[in-house]
């Protein structure tokens, strides 16, 4: 018997993707980036892949910092400033997820206001309280604090508690709707970047 050798298979380049057909996920470091290079880019749409994988980029180094922070307690001041200068990008990628899925980008623009107002009405109710929380070393001197402001202002205390619950609403809802698959045509804000 004769034997016949096999050939190995020879590298064929990548085909383009087929009209209709999903191109594969970008990595971690495509969509990382693609982000930081989109850095403040509100327009066209981003997939899945490009928003979750920066989103766990930017968990890893907020949790890497204040790990190294317990030791080194410089980091913990450079990883927020880090985490400040990766909200733009973070805020750019999700309004481009959203109108991937076809949803307007000005539900984080909503979101963003409504966390800047409740800041806002907590320093408000906890402005007549610092010296008291400073000097404080009991655990459970802010929930006092927070009892008493509430009580001293109830309608600036409802207020917050109001945006509290709409901003978080809010978050579940565009939380939602980052989930969802790229619409596969075309749509107001641009091309599929999917499909």
């Amino acid at each position: 018997m004769e034997q016949t050798m096999q050939q190995p298979p020879v590298f064929q380049p990548q085909q383009p993707v087929a009209s209709g057909q999903p191109r594969p996920m970008l990595s971690m470091g495509e969509a990382i980036k693609t982000c930081l290079r989109k850095y403040a880019t509100f327009t066209g749409r981003a997939r899945r892949s490009e928003y979750w994988w920066f989103i766990l980029f930017e968990f890893c180094v907020s949790w890497a910092c204040n790990l190294i922070g317990q030791f080194i307690p410089l980091i913990v001041f450079v990883g927020m400033i880090i985490s400040l200068l990766l909200l733009i990008p973070q805020y750019a990628a999700l309004t481009r997820r959203l109108h991937d899925t076809g949803h307007s980008g000005w539900w984080v623009a909503v979101i963003v206001v409504m966390h800047v107002a409740v800041l806002v009405m907590m320093g408000y109710l906890l402005a007549p309280y610092m010296d008291q929380l400073a000097s404080s070393t009991n655990s459970w001197a802010l929930a006092q604090v927070m009892a008493d402001a509430a009580q001293a202002h109830q309608g600036v205390a409802t207020a917050t508690v109001i945006c509290a619950f709409l901003t978080l609403l809010l978050s579940l809802i565009t939380f939602l709707f980052s989930l969802r698959d790229s619409q596969r045509t075309a749509n107001k804000y641009g091309p599929s970047p999917k499909y």
